[in-house]
């Protein structure tokens, strides 16, 4: 399996009743989620050296390792930082080799 960063930020359909993405466009292909493999949150301070981690200069952002309705593994993020302005990214997707018996997330 390959993986491969991308950092682009993307549009996504959310549940009505929670934060969970349902469907994600990404390069004007629309990604419907299949299966959500992991969440987790990140409050930390990123690559910020001490002196200047403040309680405003936290991350904000919810990750989830999605699998789409094709069996592509993407992470995705929610930047929420600024809740006004929430923000949408993808980061890394994992492609099936050729060959492969199936895709099995890292």
């Amino acid at each position: 399996m390959m993986e491969r960063f991308f950092g682009e930020r993307i549009e996504v359909k959310r549940d009505e009743m929670s934060p969970d993405p349902v469907s994600f466009k990404w390069r004007g292909k629309v990604h419907d989620v299949w299966e959500i493999l992991d969440v987790r949150v990140d409050i930390g301070f990123g690559g910020l050296p001490p002196r200047s981690r403040k309680w405003y200069t936290r991350r904000h952002r919810r990750y989830y390792v999605v699998r789409d309705s094709e069996g592509d593994v993407f992470e995705i993020y929610l930047d929420y930082a600024d809740r006004e302005k929430q923000t949408w990214w993808l980061v890394k997707r994992w492609e099936e080799k050729k060959g492969s018996k199936g895709l099995i997330y890292p």
